[in-house]
C-alpha cells in the first residue's frame, strides 16, 4: 500500500453487490482513498460526469446497459481515464470489441478470489507507480 492515498476516486460498476464490495475493499487496501459504486451501466453513465473518477473497474455483462455501452460513454467523455473490464466472458470477439472501444485492461472475474485479488493488486501497484499507465500496452484477455 502506498504511504499516501492515491488522489483520485475509483468507480466500481457491477450488478453484483458482493463483487462491488470485494473490489472496493481491494482498492482501499491498495491506497485508493475513495471509491464509488454503480449497480448497473445506466447508473454508471449518470454518475461518471459528476464523480469524475480517475479509474473505472467495469463489468461487461450487466442487465439493461452493458459494459461495452458504458465503455463507449466513458470514452466519449474522458478518453484518458483507465477502464479495467471485468469479465467472465471467454468470447474473443467481445474482448476484441472492448479493445477497439478503448478498454485499458482486462481481468477475468471467474477465477479463484485469491487470483483475482492478485491481478487487481498488480494492476494497482502499476497504477500507483505510474497513474498514466493502468496496465500493459495491450489489454490482457
Amino acid at each position: 500500500m502506498p504511504d499516501t492515498p492515491l488522489p483520485f476516486t475509483a468507480m466500481v460498476v457491477d450488478d453484483e453487490r458482493y463483487f462491488r464490495r470485494f473490489v472496493g475493499e481491494l482498492l482501499h487496501a491498495h491506497g485508493i482513498a475513495k471509491t464509488v459504486e454503480a449497480c448497473d451501466g445506466g447508473e454508471a453513465l449518470q454518475m461518471f460526469p459528476v464523480v469524475k473518477p480517475g479509474l473505472v473497474i467495469l463489468d461487461i455483462n450487466m442487465p439493461r446497459t452493458d459494459g461495452l455501452e458504458v465503455l463507449r460513454g466513458i470514452r466519449a467523455q474522458a478518453p484518458e481515464v483507465p477502464v479495467v473490464m471485468l469479465t467472465s466472458i471467454a468470447d474473443e470477439a467481445v474482448v476484441e470489441r472492448c479493445v477497439e472501444e478503448g478498454a485499458t485492461y482486462f481481468i477475468r472475474k471467474d477465477v479463484p478470489a485469491q487470483d483475482l485479488a492478485r491481478e487487481l493488486r498488480e494492476l494497482l501497484q502499476d497504477f500507483a507507480a505510474d497513474p498514466g499507465a493502468a496496465g500493459p500496452e495491450t489489454p490482457a484477455p
